[in-house]
């Protein structure tokens, strides 16, 4: 992956725009030898949000289709009002 200064970045910010839109490699901005920033090309940036979505989804009806199985088999927990449950949660 690429680093390149703030300083740099503003100095040659057309550059490295055109440097980051050919590449799929991200780069990231350094301010005071930290990371401060990524710079993505777009269409990386739109696929990794994609994947990510598709796998956060994935992951929900993943743990829906456990809690219902838990639920079918009887292995769940009923509570009399939320706050027991709230407290429940807390523990």
């Amino acid at each position: 992956m690429k680093t390149i200064a703030i300083s740099e970045l503003r100095q040659h910010a057309a550059d490295v725009l055109a440097d980051v839109q050919a590449s799929d490699e991200p780069m990231v901005v350094l301010q005071r030898s930290r990371r401060a920033a990524y710079i993505v090309n777009p269409e990386r940036y739109e696929h990794d949000q994609a994947e990510l979505s598709a796998l956060r989804r994935a992951l929900f009806l993943t743990e829906v289709r456990e809690a219902e199985a838990e639920y079918a088999a009887g292995g769940s927990r009923t509570f009399d009002d939320i706050e027991h449950l709230i407290d429940e949660l807390k523990a």
